[in-house]
């Protein structure tokens, strides 16, 4: 049976290939932190939380309005909540923006949360006396929102 080689010492690596490791070592070192320094810039740019305060510009094309339920008793006791978003030109809800329903006298609307919250949203909810179908619009300040929504109570 062969007797497996063993080298009794492995002679010194030459000075010219250790600094070349070390350097190697360095490098990769800087190439880490500027990896993740570019990557926390990119995530901050594009996924950062929206401005605080009015500094976002409102876009009135990205901002909506729905209703649930579409349709409710005429009893003044059912109500029907209507929800605005608010959002800027990315898509990201604006907070602190006071928005304002306008609708039929006949209808008695609460002002739930008529400031926008963190996420753009601000909430009403309304009820009604007289059965008919009603047209509901928004607006944020002086821009009314080009969306319209109708809600029946009947």
């Amino acid at each position: 049976m062969p007797v497996p080689y063993v080298p009794q010492s492995c002679p010194p690596l030459p000075l010219n290939f250790q600094s070349y490791i070390i350097n190697s070592l360095t490098r990769a070192k800087y190439l880490t932190i500027i990896f993740f320094l570019l990557l926390s810039l990119f995530a901050s740019v594009f996924y950062g939380k929206a401005a605080s305060g009015n500094s976002a510009s409102v876009a009135l094309e990205n901002s909506y309005l729905f209703a649930s339920p579409l349709t409710a008793a005429a009893d003044g006791q059912q109500l029907i909540r209507i929800t605005a978003f608010i959002l800027d030109g990315r898509g990201v809800g604006i907070p602190n923006q006071t928005v304002t329903l306008n609708s039929h006298p006949q209808l008695t609307i609460k002002n739930t949360q008529s400031v926008t919250d963190d996420s753009g949203k601000a909430v009403f909810d309304i009820s009604s006396t007289t059965a008919n179908l009603y047209p509901i619009t928004a607006q944020v300040g002086n821009q009314p929102l080009p969306q319209k929504i109708k809600i029946n109570f009947h």
